[in-house]
């Protein structure tokens, strides 16, 4: 076998991987505008409705769910992102005692399931009378954001010459001018990765907010689908495929409008991490 023709089979695997994964997402956005008579084994419906999305928005609290998702994800990818952006700072630069223990200890938080977490986390929450609220799910998606984000940020800061940096020490700048005006320009791509990737995690996260949150008005579209689903009556799959696709299109559209900084991001992080 040449190497031309391992390539191709390597490339008809993927692409064939990619279909696989891209064909639930297609298949439920066809039946969100089938008409509730179309069989479940076809695929393209015969018209196209918008009945569905129109009966989604009138039915209980879902659009509730849709803000309340967009105020935790944007909420906690932006202090996850704030957060990290300062400790991957101070350890790409500075040199202090424990600073690769401290860093070791980023992995070991990121391999802990989140299921260890929940426990303590409804304890504290529960004490301090911070339960149902906004802030709490912010803080806590922020979070369980910064081992991450803290890993792909500092090989990106070791990647930025430290000779900029000097030279805006010499211009009389201290360590947080140098930081905000000089760093953080070059570094915006790392920057806009680690917010777009907790702001996916976030909005797609279910467990922790099925626990966190007991208030119906104060759920998440994740959960508030969970519930939704079971307060159906009788076969609604195009009712169902029409909020899978609502909830599905926020992350997708902020992806696409910005795969290219985020692949860039990814790609010069990992360089010295």
């Amino acid at each position: 076998m040449t190497k031309k023709q391992a390539y191709r089979i390597f490339h008809s695997i993927l692409s064939l991987l990619c279909l696989i994964m891209i064909f639930p997402v297609f298949y439920s956005l066809m039946i969100s505008f089938a008409p509730a008579s179309t069989g479940i084994l076809r695929i393209i419906p015969e018209r196209f409705v918008f009945s569905h999305y129109i009966r989604l928005f009138d039915h209980g609290l879902f659009g509730r769910y849709i803000v309340n998702s967009i105020i935790y994800a944007s909420g906690g990818s932006i202090l996850s992102m704030t957060v990290s952006a300062m400790m991957a700072y101070a350890l790409a630069r500075m040199r202090f005692a424990g600073r690769n223990a401290l860093f070791g200890f980023m992995f070991v938080i990121m391999m802990l399931p989140q299921l260890t977490n929940m426990v303590p986390l409804y304890k504290i929450a529960s004490d301090l009378r911070i339960m149902n609220t906004y802030g709490l799910m912010i803080i806590i998606f922020g979070s369980f954001g910064v081992p991450l984000a803290v890993f792909i940020l500092k090989g990106f800061f070791e990647s930025i010459p430290l000779v900029l940096e000097e030279a805006a020490f010499i211009d009389g700048a201290t360590p947080l001018q140098g930081f905000v005006y000089v760093v953080f320009p070059i570094a915006s791509p790392g920057l806009f990765a680690t917010l777009l990737i907790n702001f996916v995690y976030s909005w797609n996260n279910f467990f922790t907010p099925l626990i966190m949150i007991t208030k119906t008005n104060m759920k998440m579209a994740t959960v508030g689908l969970f519930d939704f689903q079971h307060a159906l009556e009788g076969n609604e799959d195009e009712l169902l495929a029409a909020a899978c696709v609502v909830i599905m299109i926020p992350a997708i559209a902020i992806f696409l409008a910005a795969r290219k900084y985020f692949m860039r991001g990814i790609v010069e992080g990992a360089v010295k991490g």
